[in-house]
């Protein structure tokens, strides 16, 4: 008899925190935009003085908008910094703020950069990465939020 009224106590008490908004309803799940990152280069060998154009893309999988995106590429130490600019957002060095995306929509920046003048051998194969830094959405796959790319340092150098 004690635990027959101890059940209905127990489910009294939590149809009450339901309905008052206190708990979550197992029902209730957080959607989400997942945002899936993309990464080109137009050249993977290069040499001193030469330009490597990074294009990063960020998408918008869904099913939810998302807001409050920064993405881009932290250059690795055998290349320098030249200029970059973002279609949708404000680009400031290799990064692009995107206040938000659509389900279905993309926002990219492009980064411009050079090798170093005189990388050590250690320096002349890298990766490089781009990735997804913050978003003020909840993303449910964070498996697709980075994107990496290999590189050689080729030729003489100075």
């Amino acid at each position: 008899m004690k635990q027959g009224i101890l059940r209905v106590s127990v489910t009294v008490l939590i149809l009450a925190l339901l309905m008052l908004g206190h708990l979550p309803s197992a029902h209730a799940q957080t959607a989400g935009a997942d945002l899936a990152l993309t990464k080109t280069a137009d050249r993977t060998n290069v040499r001193i003085g030469q330009t490597i154009t990074f294009t990063i893309t960020v998408t918008n999988l869904g099913p939810d908008l998302a807001t409050g995106i920064y993405f881009g590429d932290s250059l690795p130490d055998p290349l320098n910094f030249v200029a970059s600019s973002c279609d949708k957002g404000t680009a400031f060095w290799g990064l692009c703020r995107v206040d938000s995306l659509a389900v279905g929509e993309s926002a990219t920046i492009t980064v411009l950069t050079t090798p170093i003048t005189n990388p050590a051998r250690s320096e002349r194969k890298f990766t490089n990465t781009a990735y997804i830094a913050e978003s003020t959405s909840f993303d449910p796959n964070q498996d697709n939020n980075t994107a990496s790319l290999q590189f050689h340092i080729i030729g003489n150098t100075h």
